[in-house]
């Protein structure tokens, strides 16, 4: 089964998840990470009409906090080390 995200560019993350992909995010089921969310270990999700949403720089933050890392994130950073899909067009 083709994944939604399979349309993005190698190497560039959603920045929005639903509830299955947050929870494979932290490599747990569903109903953990539904715990996890109950105990406030991750963020509550944004709903947008029937749809719960994570933010993913939110999950990153909340997975460094449980482990006690320092977070050295943002999304520049990120966006840095991926690929541009546009430098394909641009070389044609």
């Amino acid at each position: 089964m083709k994944s939604r995200y399979d349309h993005l560019p190698p190497g560039l993350l959603p920045i929005i998840l639903r509830r299955r992909a947050a929870a494979a995010f932290f490599d747990v089921s569903e109903t953990t990470f539904d715990k996890m969310v109950e105990m406030g270990l991750v963020p509550r999700p944004t709903r947008v009409g029937s749809l719960s949403l994570w933010f993913r720089p939110a999950l990153v933050a909340a997975a460094a906090k449980m482990t006690g890392t320092e977070l050295h994130y943002s999304v520049e950073t990120e966006m840095q080390d991926a690929p541009n899909e546009w430098d394909a067009v641009v070389r044609k």
